[in-house]
């Protein structure tokens, strides 16, 4: 309760803003063509770099557990695992893009949030709540994360930490310009012996991006992972190793007409080594080797002074090599259109419509249409309701182990998703909203079983219908005071259930998150996350995050807790978190 008191304390102390400049944000998630935040159609959280240095966070799932309706389930510390929902979907219901790049993995949504890129290299993140297959295609059905890298670092930055369970990690980062050239790389190392046994971790990440202008880019990136996974999947003290890497060259060429063209090439794949039993490893080990590839072009151009029409398309693949599932392969193409049109000078639709094929599943249509209008100078509504899909993962369609056996029957989700919200600026130094929200959902797939002693099963569930609401107040104070609080409530109706569900009737019922980064002196800064989380089977806990950070130099010098309540809980049900966890980062400003 003293903690709970200090922030309460501390976000009450006075300051003075500017009334908040909506326009100065400028976001490419929402639409497909960048959109000044004013004229926003869809619920979009931007948090900047600015914004991330703010938050008490250490990595990029660390980050999206402040996010509003993200829900980040993790299995690890450090960001080594963890399974993102938003607005109470299942993990793999949610995109994650790198500058605009698929990443979700063909082999297992558990991989989808291991990011090619580490938060040294992170210049914003985009989470677009709600249905986004017609932009990005499947699994766009709770939400898409897009998280866009640093194009231009020419100074050096370094950081290093250490803390409990024997904690180490080092980072650089450094960069020169020459002419029209900009070339940058960053690396990270870290490791910890785990707070109980069979949970040790350690990584290493390497990237480097070239830029020539304004026009061409190059972004590369490795990343190697190896933790123990003590009851992640099963009973046993499991042991995991993860690698993955990422090339990606984007060409954009503006002509004077006011023709926008990009064109986007990837190629990714992505490593996976599983030991049942690290104890026994010759009892069960599997190991696989996913890939990926593609060509995304766009191109955009005003048809008047009311309207902007985008248009483009993908080609791609994707394949395994597998000692569980086998060797697979698919490839998909999509085409895709919205038009941004102007209604006066207050109000803005964005209808939209993407088709997408795949060779094993078929063709899949996903309509939208989104709109916002300031009905005042201070207040805007807005709606979007559309169309989803995603396919079955290669786990989800072949996987066997002596706690699970896949049905290579499944067939694709699909979902329609509708959304109603309003924005508001009560006084000079506030943004609030609020929304609500409703998805209906078919065919959807899920590991179930109808005791403990059978094996988990794949199935299509018929029908799934979600809803909720979500309301929020956020204020800025001066240039270094921000303070928030933010509200979810989600519930799902899956008609009469007679099995257990492993994953999509888990979720967080209600979320409360309150976050206040204040200046305490002239050179000491307290940030700090408070989130209180009620899942539906009754588990609820709250995690007290928070830093203190003083300036001093060229230098900062942080102490970091996570935890500090010393809550024992649970994100994924069999899967203990850490209790308190403190830390000290030293790093160069």
């Amino acid at each position: 309760m003293a903690c709970l008191a200090l922030i309460l304390i501390l976000s009450a102390i006075p300051a003075f803003a500017a009334q908040p400049q909506l326009e100065e944000t400028v976001v490419v998630t929402a639409s497909a063509a960048p959109v000044p935040f004013e004229n926003l159609s869809r619920t979009v959280t931007v948090l900047t770099r600015e914004d991330i240095v703010r938050l008490p966070v250490n990595s990029i799932a660390d980050v999206l557990a402040q996010a509003l309706s993200v829900d980040v389930r993790s299995r690890s510390p450090h960001g080594m695992q963890s399974d993102i929902s938003v607005r109470g979907s299942a993990f793999s219901q949610v995109l994650i893009l790198v500058d605009g790049i698929r990443i979700n993995n063909s082999q297992t949504g558990h991989h989808n949030s291991d990011f090619p890129v580490q938060l040294q290299d992170v210049e914003r993140m985009e989470v677009l709540l709600g249905a986004g297959s017609s932009l990005y295609g499947a699994d766009a059905v709770g939400g898409v994360i897009n998280i866009i890298t640093r194009r231009r670092t020419e100074t050096t930055e370094a950081a290093f930490s250490v803390g409990q369970f024997n904690f180490l990690e080092a980072s650089a980062s450094t960069g020169f310009r020459k002419g029209s050239l900009q070339q940058s790389v960053s690396i990270l190392a870290n490791r910890s012996s785990g707070f109980q046994y069979g949970r040790d971790c350690s990584a290493i990440a390497v990237s480097s991006r070239t830029q020539i202008g304004d026009q061409f880019g190059l972004f590369v990136s490795h990343t190697n992972k190896e933790f123990g996974a003590k009851g992640f999947y099963g009973p046993a003290p499991s042991r995991e190793w993860t690698n993955q890497t990422l090339v990606a060259a984007e060409h954009t060429h503006c002509s004077r007409s006011g023709l926008d063209t990009s064109v986007k090439l990837y190629y990714r794949t992505h490593g996976d080594r599983f030991q049942y039993d690290f104890r026994h490893p010759d009892l069960y080990e599997n190991r696989h080797r996913t890939h990926a590839a593609g060509l995304l072009a766009q191109t955009r151009f005003g048809i008047s002074d009311k309207g902007v029409l985008a248009v483009g398309g993908e080609l791609g693949g994707d394949w395994i090599a597998s000692s569980n599932l086998g060797d697979h392969s698919y490839a998909r193409t999509s085409l895709f259109g919205e038009l941004q049109w102007m209604l006066g000078s207050s109000a803005i639709v964005y209808p939209g419509i993407r088709l997408d094929h795949y060779s094993n599943f078929g063709t899949s249509v996903s309509p939208s249409l989104s709109g916002s209008w300031w009905i005042a100078p201070r207040i805007r509504l807005r709606s979007s309701v559309g169309r989803s899909f995603r396919i079955p993962t290669f786990t989800e369609f072949l996987y066997r182990d002596p706690n699970h056996q896949a049905n290579p029957l499944l067939e694709p989700e699909s979902a329609w998703v509708a959304e109603i919200a309003a924005d508001f600026i009560p006084a000079k130094e506030w943004l609030g909203f609020a929304a609500v929200y409703s998805r209906h959902e078919r065919n959807v797939i899920d590991w179930i079983r109808s005791s403990p002693d059978e094996k988990w099963r794949t199935y299509n569930i018929r029908e799934l219908h979600a809803k909720g609401f979500e309301v929020g107040i956020e204020r800025a104070l001066g240039a270094e005071t921000r303070v928030a609080a933010h509200y979810s409530r989600i519930s799902m109706d899956a008609g009469k259930v007679d099995y257990q569900s492993k994953y999509i009737l888990d979720y967080a019922r209600d979320t409360w998150t309150v976050k206040a980064s204040v200046p305490i002196l002239p050179r000491l800064e307290y940030q700090n996350s408070l989130r209180y989380k009620r899942r539906i089977d009754g588990r609820s806990y709250w995690l007290l995050d928070g830093r203190v950070e003083s300036r001093f130099r060229r230098f900062r010098l942080a102490f970091e807790f996570a935890n500090l309540l010393d809550s024992q809980y649970q994100e994924i049900i069999g899967v203990d978190m850490p209790g308190r966890y403190i830390a000290i980062t030293l790093r160069t400003r």
